[in-house]
């Protein structure tokens, strides 16, 4: 492929990142300029497993959107190239970007052998190997450091909750993860811990989260499952929050009704979430979504839906809409807030 010229505009943190994938993604098809090409045959004569083929269908998307390629059902043309990143220092970059580790570790090492991987030669837990693992990439997968800005968002929304209920707030977190927006609570309304349920479906987790905030409680609790079964009753809690989690559900709108059922009426449902194809998660962390053999990719491979379909699920399941707001700019993926009310009935 013949490069771009680089832009006199410096690129952002971000538009970099997203280049370098671009590229990967771009020379691991074998793409070059001013040819033609098919998907059916690109997936053939690249060997890539059945299970994986969602993943290129998504690059090429990705391509495409960018002025890349041209698609025409399955056929496709090269008609331009991926800029420059100006990147010297990947690993400079990702810390600059407050990737979490793992996700950075998985990035880096994924971008060498992206054919290995279509093909299954090489597993994500080989990469992430000895001192990472895929549970550790899920968790802090999509986060960087554009979710800063919601994460205080989402304190300061806390806030104004608690104040106007004048009471300790009843707070459910959904998919605690690395702790990032718990932190981000707590530091601003540190009396919420009294009263804040940190729960997480995996384990291990809950016993990270549990030692390094000794204040706080933890429970064991899946989205995908029935809430009420599981010891969450209904009307039970007054805040629920979900950040960068809830778009690894199943069914978005079962969890949120799931949600809903455990908010009392006039309760308030505080989400952040990745909207849109991530180019960075694309060359990695995405490879963890790709099905067993024989079952369907998630939503399609949607896995970060747009902030569409994130407002219908919300009215469609009893939510009003009070704000919301996003960050990331020109980014193909956008990181937004999702702020709403259970109605009354």
């Amino acid at each position: 492929m013949t490069d771009l010229q680089v832009s006199r505009h410096k690129l952002t943190p971000e538009v970099q990142l997203e280049l370098v994938s671009l590229r990967a993604m771009a020379d691991a098809l074998g793409l070059r300029y001013a040819t033609a090409g098919s998907i059916s045959a690109t997936l053939r004569e690249l060997g890539v497993v059945r299970r994986h083929e969602w993943l290129v269908r998504r690059w090429l998307l990705a391509l495409a959107a960018e002025g890349v390629i041209e698609l025409d059902g399955d056929s496709f043309q090269v008609c331009g190239v991926v800029p420059e990143s100006g990147v010297v220092d990947l690993a400079e970059l990702q810390e600059c970007l407050r990737l979490p580790v793992d996700v950075a570790r998985l990035h880096a090492g994924a971008l060498t052998v992206l054919p290995q991987l279509l093909r299954d030669e090489i597993t994500v837990g080989e990469l992430l190997a000895p001192i990472g693992t895929e549970q550790d990439a899920i968790a802090g997968e999509g986060l960087s450091l554009l979710t800063d800005e919601l994460d205080d968002a989402c304190a300061n929304l806390f806030l104004r909750k608690l104040i106007s209920i004048r009471r300790d707030l009843r707070a459910v977190e959904i998919g605690g993860g690395t702790g990032r927006l718990t932190d981000a609570i707590l530091s601003e309304v540190p009396r919420a811990a009294d009263d804040y349920l940190f729960t997480d479906v995996s384990e291990y987790v809950r016993r990270v989260a549990a030692a390094a905030r000794p204040q706080i409680w933890t429970a064991a609790l899946d989205v995908n499952e029935d809430f009420v079964a599981q010891g969450f009753p209904n009307t039970s809690a007054d805040v629920v929050i979900a950040g960068h989690s809830l778009h690894h559900a199943v069914n978005i709108g079962r969890a949120l009704t799931r949600i809903r059922d455990l908010l009392e009426p006039g309760g308030e449902l505080l989400i952040t979430a990745p909207v849109g194809d991530d180019l960075a998660a694309l060359t990695s962390t995405h490879f963890l979504h790709s099905p067993a053999q024989d079952r369907e990719v998630l939503r399609g491979g949607d896995i970060h839906p747009p902030e569409r379909l994130w407002r219908v699920a919300l009215r469609a399941t009893g939510f009003s809409l009070l704000t919301s707001m996003s960050v990331g700019g020109r980014s193909p993926v956008r990181h937004h807030l999702f702020h709403a009310v259970r109605e009354a009935i």
